[in-house]
């Protein structure tokens, strides 16, 4: 008897041994090949599980819903049955030859693939509830209640667990699955919200604060009026739609704004000439500036005040108060006050006539009167935008590449040239800048600037503390750029050092700009330019 058990592994080596059935498919006597081949329609079964919610009939696929199958465990799990247990496992052998052995599928279920199948089940299944809604005509006059109707929702953790288990068990089900039912208010709740909707609406709303009331009126309020939920739909309350209110904020707002007025620094645009091209110095002088007041500004709080209608809704209220914030102006009377120097002015000349005449005396117009806050940059681009003949720029002379070609706004860069110097003598600081490619004898050497929108900019910035008013004339024979402020006395002076020839070019030469500050600092800012020849 016990040499039986030796006798069935010995004729069954490498086989299932009898009795080896797997998910209940008869596999005595297969290799692992044979193992595979019968058992591979198991890791992807065909037959889909239906699942019974509610009226809905719906069907699931296995593989959608993470079930996998390791064939390869499963098929060693079948060739070790058998072979394992008490006594070197003969016991269990003999008990093959007497009742099936069924071994069990290596098989699982992806919960995140599980989950995201459920949540796909329930969009088909899941209907919101209607709290019901107001329906008012667009005059106001007339408000009625769309009655509420209850939802329904999917038990997705009972689904997940039972569709789990039928898909570890093969199952085809059906699967009967919970649905609730969603509350909601009753249509009585809903007719009492109509009713105090159509109460509200017999008053206007009144807006009280930045300037004189402000009424809201029937037609109005009748778009922002709707029924608003609470707790999921088992509560109902009259309440606003934020998008109407917003509406009704911005159109106050827009009416009862008050944009701040800066401090304006007045003085003359000349008087002092200054346009040596060599070493210079400069420092401040006393300037005649006249000052007119600046004067704060207001503005309306829009969330709050949108907040503050909703709660007035809400509360029955037919009164709003208005929330506003003051608006500083960026330049102060007392910044304005403190520039009464002249820091910086330079001027360079031009013949009469000519197109870019046009142009430098265009822009200079555009420029003339800005005033740059403290900490504030000024930005040529900026101010004066790209030059178009509708602005009344005219083609002129422009270097590209080397070379002289017609350009609308062409000529512009003397006017960049000036404004550069007169920035650098103020002793402000200079942010970007860019030398002409080609020399230029009428602008100080190593000292000028070229300019094109929008890639090349002329930029400073105003780093004193009190605002620098720019002014900008330009006649029939010169450009003159003034600079008006407080630096704080700096006495800046420009240091030019000797034309040193340039292989292939024309030279190269360096200017050292040295500002002394009162108290002993100084600061030398040294720049190098080249100069190409004129490509003919």
């Amino acid at each position: 008897m016990l040499a039986i058990p030796f006798v069935v592994r010995l004729t069954h080596g490498g086989e299932a041994l009898p009795g080896t059935t797997v998910a209940g498919i008869d596999v005595a006597g297969m290799d692992a090949a044979a193992l595979r081949a019968r058992l591979r329609p198991l890791a992807n079964p065909r037959r889909a599980v239906v699942v019974l919610a509610g009226e809905e009939r719906l069907t699931v696929r296995p593989a959608d819903a993470g079930y996998r199958l390791d064939l390869d465990a499963t098929v060693q799990r079948a060739l070790d049955a058998g072979r394992d247990g008490a006594l070197g496992g003969l016991p269990a052998t003999v008990a093959g030859l007497l009742s099936e052995r069924d071994v069990a599928l290596d098989a699982d279920v992806d919960r995140v693939a599980l989950r995201r199948t459920v949540e796909t089940l329930a969009r088909r299944v899941d209907e919101p509830s209607f709290p019901g809604a107001l329906k008012i005509s667009d005059d106001g006059l007339d408000v009625t209640a769309e009655p509420p109707r209850a939802g329904r929702l999917l038990d997705r953790e009972q689904l997940r667990a039972r569709l789990r288990r039928a898909l570890l068990e093969r199952s085809s089900g059906p699967l009967r699955v919970a649905v609730r039912a969603t509350p909601v208010v009753s249509a009585e709740e809903v007719d009492a919200i109509a009713t105090e909707a159509g109460d509200y609406l017999a008053s206007p709303l009144t807006l009280l604060g930045a300037g004189a009331p402000f009424q809201v009126g029937r037609a109005e309020l009748a778009r922002a009026l709707v029924l608003e939920p609470l707790d999921d739909g088992s509560e109902v309350r009259l309440g606003v739609d934020d998008e109407a209110v917003a509406a009704i904020v911005a159109r106050f707002a827009h009416a009862r704004d008050r944009p701040p007025r800066d401090a304006r620094v007045s003085a003359g645009a000349g008087g002092v000439v200054v346009d040596g091209k060599e070493d210079l110095t400069w420092r401040p002088r006393a300037a005649d500036v006249s000052i007119v007041p600046a004067r704060a500004g207001r503005a309306v709080q829009q969330k709050r005040l949108a907040t503050a209608i909703a709660r007035a809704v809400r509360d029955g209220s037919h009164n709003a108060r208005v929330p506003t914030r003051r608006v500083a102006p960026e330049v102060t009377t007392r910044e304005a006050r403190s520039a009464d120097r002249l820091i910086g002015t330079f001027t360079t000349y031009y013949e009469p006539g000519q197109p870019r005449v046009t142009n430098i005396q265009t822009m200079a117009r555009a420029v003339d009167g800005t005033v740059i806050a403290p900490g504030g940059q000024f930005s040529l681009n900026g101010i004066v935008g790209e030059r178009t003949r509708a602005k009344g720029y005219l083609p002129a002379p422009f270097i590209a590449d080397g070379r002289l070609v017609p350009s609308v706004g062409g000529g512009v860069s003397q006017f960049a040239t000036t404004t550069y110097n007169a920035a650098y003598f103020a002793g402000l600081q200079l942010d970007t800048s860019q030398p002409h490619s080609l020399f230029i004898d009428r602008y100080p050497a190593g000292r000028e600037a070229t300019l094109n929108h929008p890639d090349i900019d002329l930029a400073w910035t105003n780093d004193t503390d009190a605002p620098v008013l720019v002014r900008a004339a330009a006649g029939d024979t010169s450009v003159t750029v003034s600079l008006y402020g407080d630096n704080g006395g700096r006495v800046v002076s420009a240091v030019t050092g000797a034309r040193r020839p340039v292989p292939g070019g024309d030279f190269s030469i360096e200017v050292t700009r040295v500002v002394r500050r009162p108290g002993g600092d100084t600061e030398r800012t040294p720049r190098t330019t080249t100069y190409d020849l004129l490509d003919e």
